[in-house]
């Protein structure tokens, strides 16, 4: 058996053992304690290196990365930059933030969009490839939510709507218009795609012009049809005291009788008209393209209005009273052009007034146009001209549908 002093220098030896142990398993669990924070945090300088950045947030995510290269765990939950929160811990934007970024997005490319389709057109304008097509879910809710207040369209499959195109290009008299064949294969494309068969004639005297306009009214088609188009691009002038589009034999003094009164597309397809009902209560769009004459004397063409008993009927002209209309030689007339752009890219949700609002302010920021001198030391812009318009209702033409 030990002595006491051999017991007590044993107890003393143990003891000693345990600090020793409970030493090594404290360091043991310390150094494990450090290499998980390190562990720890490379991963989440990881996560804060690879965050996808917002598309409109170049400027923010470049702080952030800045600020997430050099590892500082004070970062974590701050707003970086001023701008954004996010938490390098979990490798996430703030989630309100970053839909608040995405609704930025959102709205900064409609207006983007929107932006690009006020510019004037450039000098290499080419006719789009197709025209942009309505969505038949909105063209379900404007015809729920506004039943009383647009035209309803007929079904595609029951319908047949009919066009009249003329373009007078070569005439006897006057100056060829040069371009103009460019004017006649767009219009006819975009009479096409929005649904229309398009009668189409070109080179007409006034008599013939006439004729064709009545002979068109009186189509039975009409009956199965929700709207129709008629199209008339010639030269102009004012007769009269009246907008007339001047036959190809025309000549002021030789043959000064061969021109058509634009008055008389309006007294033909008058729903009044016994060989035209098949029209009433059915939107009727004219657009001519033609010069009005090269003063402002005269009546204003509004004033005979009162003469017909007309409704349904809206005419857009290419210029005001008294101003030259413009042609290109290749690419046509500026006025088609315009009429072209918006419509193929704008109709399947706007409508028409609308449309034509776009050509006329589009047209009105052509710098090409700002200052035309159309008498000694007077200055106009070009402005088309929307003229006697009856419509009591809104035109959707919805393309495609």
């Amino acid at each position: 058996m030990a002595s006491a002093p051999e017991q007590l220098q044993e107890a003393k030896k143990l003891k000693r053992e345990r600090e020793d142990t409970s030493d090594a398993v404290h360091e043991l669990k310390k150094c494990r304690g450090s290499d998980e924070a390190v562990k720890r945090n490379q991963a989440e300088q990881r996560n804060v290196q690879t965050i996808s950045p917002p598309d409109n947030a170049v400027n923010v995510n470049l702080k952030a990365e800045a600020g997430a290269n050099a590892f500082l765990p004070v970062i974590i939950g701050n707003n970086v930059g001023g701008s954004m929160t996010f938490n390098p811990a979990i490798g996430q934007h703030n989630p309100a933030e970053r839909q608040t970024s995405e609704k930025q997005v959102q709205r900064s490319e409609p207006e983007d969009r929107r932006n690009a389709e006020d510019q004037p057109i450039q000098s290499d304008w080419k006719r789009p490839h197709r025209i942009t097509p309505s969505p038949q879910e909105f063209k379900d809710r404007i015809l729920r939510e506004n039943t009383n207040n647009v035209y309803i369209p007929k079904d595609k499959s029951q319908r047949e709507r009919l066009a009249l195109l003329i373009t007078n290009i070569e005439f006897e008299h006057l100056k060829d218009r040069a371009g103009a064949e460019r004017d006649e294969k767009n219009m006819e494309w975009l009479l096409k795609a929005l649904g229309y068969s398009v009668e189409k004639y070109t080179d007409l005297t006034g008599q013939q012009i006439s004729a064709r306009v009545r002979n068109f009214a009186a189509r039975p088609e009409h009956e199965d049809s929700d709207s129709t188009f008629v199209v008339l691009m010639s030269h102009g002038g004012i007769i009269q005291n009246k907008d007339a589009i001047l036959g190809v034999n025309y000549h002021h003094q030789q043959n000064p009788n061969d021109f058509f009164f634009v008055d008389d597309i309006f007294s033909s397809l008058n729903s009044e008209e016994e060989k035209c009902r098949a029209l009433r209560d059915k939107p009727k769009v004219i657009l001519i393209q033609a010069c009005r004459g090269e003063h402002t004397g005269g009546v204003d063409i509004q004033s005979d209005s009162a003469v017909h008993i007309e409704k349904d009927f809206v005419c857009f002209k290419s210029c005001l009273p008294g101003i030259s209309s413009y042609r290109h030689r290749d690419e046509g007339s500026y006025f088609i052009c315009y009429i072209v752009d918006v419509f193929s890219k704008q109709a399947h949700t706007d409508e028409i007034m609308e449309l034509f609002r776009k050509v006329t302010l589009r047209m009105e920021n052509d710098p090409r146009f700002t200052h035309l001198e159309y008498r000694k030391d007077e200055f106009a812009k070009l402005m088309p001209c929307i003229d006697r318009t009856s419509l009591p209702k809104k035109l959707y033409l919805f393309p495609g549908l």
